[in-house]
């Protein structure tokens, strides 16, 4: 099977003396913040929380998720980052990001506003923002695909890009794919009537074991490759650790009352 998808550059665009620094994959992640945070802030208002609890909880979650994903990228992958350029490097946001360990910063931003900020039902707020994710999370994977961050192993799959060197698989395309499907499922069942924290477990469960599997890909021939301990990557971990707490929310959905979404005036869906 031959690859099919062709290898490209987008230029980085400076502006005002290179002050100014305008690349592909950081105007498709503001874009996803933007999209995501819009339908999280639909879905809040059909849930009937209050919107500005939403946005303003969603902008410290998310703010969160890049400080804490940029540690979680020097100490897991990149260590030696500290020892050639200081500490001062966690400091650098803009220096890299791992994924969950924007996760994890994301889960402790939540409980930071929701818990003792500004004290709100954290699962019911948190489900919302997760209600949008998918649709933001495919945005910020594309961008890595334009950039392309996450370089496989040598492949000839179809979906493999042939990048100058030989034919790989890109990550970050494989991941935005499955992200757009995950997307596609929340925007199916969106006017069911579920239980706050649905959307957190279903995303849990359908990300994490696919996340896990597409690490299996990555190269291990080139520099900069992702470490790995005891056979498997950081993320891979956090894939297993993501999808127990998965099953563990829908464990503890099946004791919680149903809550409906209310369709929006123009929606003639009714629910299940």
């Amino acid at each position: 099977m031959k690859a099919l998808v062709p290898y490209f550059e987008i230029p980085i665009l400076e502006l005002m003396d290179g002050w100014v620094v305008i690349d592909s994959w950081a105007t498709l992640v503001c874009i996803g913040f933007i999209a995501g945070l819009e339908i999280a802030r639909a879905r809040a208002i059909r849930a009937g929380l209050d919107v500005r609890d939403l946005v303003d909880g969603a902008v410290v979650t998310v703010g969160m998720g890049f400080v804490v994903g940029h540690i979680v990228h020097v100490l897991a992958y990149n260590p030696h980052l500290i020892d050639e350029e200081g500490w001062i490097t966690l400091a650098r946001i803009w220096g890299g990001f791992s994924s969950y360990g924007g996760f994890l910063g994301a889960g402790l931003g939540s409980v930071l506003f929701y818990k003792v900020v500004r004290k709100r039902s954290w699962l019911a707020h948190c489900d919302a923002i997760c209600f949008g994710f998918p649709f933001a999370w495919a945005f910020g994977r594309l961008g890595c695909f334009t950039a392309h961050d996450h370089i496989g192993a040598p492949s000839d799959f179809f979906l493999a890009v042939r990048f100058p060197g030989g034919s790989r698989h890109d990550l970050g395309l494989y991941e935005a794919l499955w992200t757009i499907l995950i997307a596609v499922v929340f925007f199916i069942v969106r006017n069911r009537s579920v239980r706050p924290g649905f959307f957190l477990a279903l995303f849990a469960v359908l990300y994490s074991p696919i996340r896990f599997l597409l690490d299996f890909l990555r190269n291990e021939d080139l520099s900069g490759a992702d470490v790995r301990w005891g056979g498997l990557t950081p993320a891979q971990y956090g894939s297993i650790f993501l999808f127990l707490l998965g099953l563990w929310l829908v464990t503890r959905l099946r004791l919680d009352p149903l809550v409906s979404a209310t369709p929006l005036p123009d929606d003639k869906s009714s629910g299940p």
